[in-house]
């Protein structure tokens, strides 16, 4: 276990990564194999070929279920493929399992935008460049000002 992060975790959030942590799917494969199947399923976001990508990274998320870099890919191709909802929930887990990662929240927020919830949006924002700010995560904060501004530009277009 990363003990980084588990130090930033919620307390349910620590309960929810040991739960899955200890799922017996998360047993069944070796790191190495689902490695490599994760290569094929990056291959496939690289080439924005997401309907490829989806069920690869559905099946790493099952049988690695506290592999950030798979549950991303899988929020990721939800996302691309326009279920925004299912996309946001993933996002949320990653936020929940991985609270240092603030893109996750981000990521919402652009989901938000694309399924015309603007308020959302800016409050996701809002509150993701606070945090960010106390956070001195500087990039991220700098990022979801220039969402908002470009939110608040389209609106009064």
């Amino acid at each position: 276990m990363n003990t980084t992060t588990s130090s930033t975790r919620s307390s349910s959030g620590q309960a929810l990564y040991e739960g899955l942590e200890n799922l017996p799917s998360s047993k069944r494969f070796t790191s190495q194999q689902l490695e490599a199947i994760y290569a094929l399923g990056y291959s496939h976001l690289a080439q924005a070929q997401y309907a490829q990508a989806l069920p690869i990274f559905a099946f790493l998320s099952q049988y690695g279920p506290t592999s950030r870099h798979y549950l991303y890919g899988f929020a990721l191709s939800l996302q691309m493929l326009g279920r925004l909802d299912e996309a946001i929930s993933m996002y949320s887990l990653c936020s929940m399992l991985f609270p240092e990662s603030l893109e996750a929240i981000q990521r919402i927020a652009q989901c938000q935008v694309s399924d015309g919830r603007r308020e959302d949006a800016c409050e996701t924002l809002t509150n993701l460049a606070e945090y960010a700010r106390l956070c001195g995560n500087t990039d991220i904060k700098n990022k979801a000002h220039g969402m908002l501004n470009l939110i608040s530009a389209r609106d009064s277009a």
